[in-house]
């Protein structure tokens, strides 16, 4: 069964809007495909689960980087992979640069404390 997960996290761009950041959701991704989707206008990737024999999967609909819709297949067969550590990069692409072959390195979020 799907399920449809609304955008729950900031999202980061750089100052040329062309940084996509997907949510953090606990899980860590590997990339297996892409494609355009012509009659939507979007683009649509898709990942699945870095732990081996574990069957959920996930796909990203975009267009900008604000028009971002993500679709989660099946269920972990695990814990969470960043269960007790402070890492959110696993689910960080630049999906931007992907498809239009930006040059520049992806931007990260600079953390301020009050």
């Amino acid at each position: 069964m799907e399920t449809e997960e609304e955008d729950r996290e900031e999202q980061y761009t750089d100052p040329g809007g062309q940084r996509l950041v997907l949510p953090e959701d606990g899980h860590g991704w590997k990339k297996y495909g892409q494609k355009f989707i012509k009659k939507r206008g979007k683009f649509r990737s898709y990942f699945k689960c870095q732990k081996q024999n574990c069957v959920a999967k996930k796909r990203v609909e975009w267009s900008s980087p604000d028009d971002i819709r993500i679709w989660y297949e099946g269920s972990h067969n695990h814990a969470s992979s960043t269960q007790g550590t402070s890492s959110s990069a696993a689910n960080q692409y630049n999906l931007y640069a992907q498809v239009f072959g930006s040059d520049q390195p992806p931007s990260r979020p600079h953390d301020q404390d009050a």
